[in-house]
Formats: C-alpha cells, sequence, structure tokens
C-alpha cells in the first residue's frame, strides 16, 4: 500500500494539496486576498462584502499580470493571453518520428 502524504492550507483547511509549496502559494494568494478585501472595504463605502472578497480574489490570482500592468503594460489586464501567447511562440514543440 502507498502512503501519499497531503498538505492543507492553513487558512483553508477543505483543501489539501500533494505538494508543500503549491500549499503554501495557496496560502500566500489567501492572505494577500484578505488584504485586499480589508484594504478595499476601508477606502470604498457601500460595498458588499460578498463584492469585496471577490475582489480581493480577483486581485490575488491575477496578482502577476497586475504588477505587468503596474509596470507599464495595462493592456494586460485586459488580454492576459496575450503574454501567454508570446511566452508560447518562443517554445518549439518536439515530435516524435518515428
Amino acid at each position: 500500500m502507498a502512503v501519499v502524504t497531503l498538505f492543507m492550507s492553513d487558512r483553508d483547511t477543505s483543501k489539501t494539496f500533494t505538494d508543500k509549496k503549491e500549499a503554501d502559494n495557496y496560502d500566500k494568494m489567501l492572505e494577500l486576498a484578505e488584504s485586499v478585501s480589508l484594504w478595499v472595504e476601508k477606502e470604498i463605502t457601500g460595498l458588499s462584502e460578498e463584492q469585496v472578497e471577490s475582489i480581493g480574489m480577483l486581485f490575488a490570482e491575477n496578482k502577476d499580470n497586475l504588477m505587468k500592468a503596474l509596470k507599464g503594460k495595462p493592456e494586460l489586464l485586459l488580454n492576459p493571453e496575450s503574454e501567454e501567447s508570446k511566452d508560447s511562440k518562443k517554445v518549439t514543440p518536439i515530435s516524435a518520428s518515428a
């Protein structure tokens, strides 16, 4: 019988991961989402708790594109696939030959 090590998220105990780094990254994302939510709630009045949490998760889940947008590439927020497609064009697929 094989033994599989599972790692639980500290902030969301319903989530388990087979990789510690993945679990840590998930916890960091939730921590960022919470901080952004608290900041948005403080700065913008009239939003529901659900809206504030959605904004926090949106920022946390898209932090890489948001950082790139803040550094001068705002179009990435409207078309995030464009950056990924540029990177994928740099990779030449390996085809199997018989």
